[in-house]
């Protein structure tokens, strides 16, 4: 199960105190923030979700100019939570269309792996803006991994279609979630092509966009390299 909250979270986080709905145990608290950062309008607004290569490696990705930063201010002290330099955990779990997905099905891309919940207020505002830095960067080698701790898909779905995410999103994960002990929710990691991660981000932090966004440039442009 998921690890507990430090209660000094829980006394500046209004928004942490919803618990699963299909399990009694008190979930990790979720953190959250009162000033977000003011973020451009993605340029890919199509309701569509996009369609990821196949589960297949890619090939030698060709350098490619990325677009310009969507976020513009950067907070040096951000990514650099628990996990750094480890490698993501196998997993194997089902989408809310019932396929299974592991940890290798997206190998020679670079990540974005957000763990949330529907009952997680603020994964609720977070995720959707993961999706807009996904969307802008998709082609360039991104796959946004979206890891529900929701045993059940009917809210998951519910939410994906309201909000026209195009992220990989997986479902049932708890136990998954509570091998990494992190104390806030949601938390979400930068991982390279190799299936390293290489910026750990616990709890929702606004303010961190910025960083997030430059982990993410990074490893895009490492992976055109190689």
């Amino acid at each position: 199960m998921l690890a507990a909250h430090d209660p000094n979270d829980a006394a500046s986080d209004p928004l942490s105190d919803t618990a699963p709905p299909t399990d009694t145990t008190t979930p990790p608290e979720a953190t959250t923030d009162p000033t977000p950062t003011t973020a451009e309008p993605a340029t890919d607004t199509g309701d569509a979700p996009p369609t990821d290569p196949p589960p297949e490696a890619d090939p030698a990705p060709a350098a490619v100019e990325l677009p310009k930063a969507q976020y513009t201010k950067i907070d040096a002290s951000c990514g650099k939570d628990e996990g750094l330099g480890t490698k993501l955990k196998s997993f194997d779990l089902k989408g809310i269309d019932g396929k299974s997905s592991t940890n290798k099905s997206w190998r020679g891309r670079v990540m974005l792996v957000n763990f949330w919940g529907t009952w997680c207020k603020p994964c609720l505002k977070e995720l959707p803006e993961f999706d807009q830095l996904y969307r802008r960067y998709r082609k360039h080698g991104l796959t946004l991994v979206a890891i529900a701790t929701d045993e059940d898909p009917a809210p998951v779905k519910e939410f994906v279609d309201k909000r026209k995410l195009a992220a990989k999103v997986l479902i049932g994960a708890e136990d998954y979630a509570g091998q990494y002990g992190s104390p806030k929710f949601p938390f979400s990691f930068v991982v390279d092509d190799k299936g390293v991660i290489r910026a750990s981000y616990r709890g929702y932090r606004p303010e961190c966009m910025g960083k997030l966004e430059a982990d993410v440039r990074k490893q895009l442009e490492a992976r055109t390299q190689k």
